[in-house]
């Protein structure tokens, strides 16, 4: 049985269609279009310090995000985060003390998942003031940030 030209050719295009458009890799931000640019900074399972992340539940999931913003040589003070935040570091350096753990220095254009259910306090390590975004993925009505008057 012969197939009919035209149905030929559209199987043969579809199969060219398959085979010539590029899948962004797993590790590679999506292609939007030729106007748009897409760079990832930050895909991690894990927080800075190694610990899995999971993603709180009891009750609806909830999204916030700030800018965050410190004056040289001001801290955050001793606090805790309660669901997995992600901080990108949009200016200035900032130090992360980690309460009976180390300290871990960031700088613009660095991008973190924050530490979950461990003590830490941020300090603006230089002369100028640090600017950063800052997302957590929390549940309603509930805080993602613990303030303590914990010291090192």
């Amino acid at each position: 049985m012969q197939s009919h030209p035209r149905i030929r050719q559209l199987l043969g295009l579809a199969l060219l269609a398959t085979i010539a458009i590029p899948l962004p890799a797993r590790d590679e931000a999506p292609e939007y279009n030729h106007a748009v640019r897409a760079t990832t900074v930050l895909r991690t399972t894990t927080d800075v310090s190694g610990a899995p992340l999971a993603y709180p539940t009891g009750g609806p999931a909830e999204v916030s995000g700030l800018v965050v913003e410190l004056p040289p040589g001001a801290e955050t003070g001793w606090h805790k985060h309660t669901a997995p935040c992600f901080a990108y570091i949009l200016s200035g350096t900032i130090a992360v003390e980690q309460q009976g753990g180390p300290t871990r220095t960031f700088r613009a254009g660095d991008a973190f998942a924050e530490l979950v259910e461990q003590l830490h306090n941020g300090r603006n390590a230089g002369t100028e003031p640090v600017r950063l975004v800052f997302f957590a993925a929390g549940v309603q009505g509930q805080p993602f940030t613990v303030k303590s008057a914990a010291s090192k």
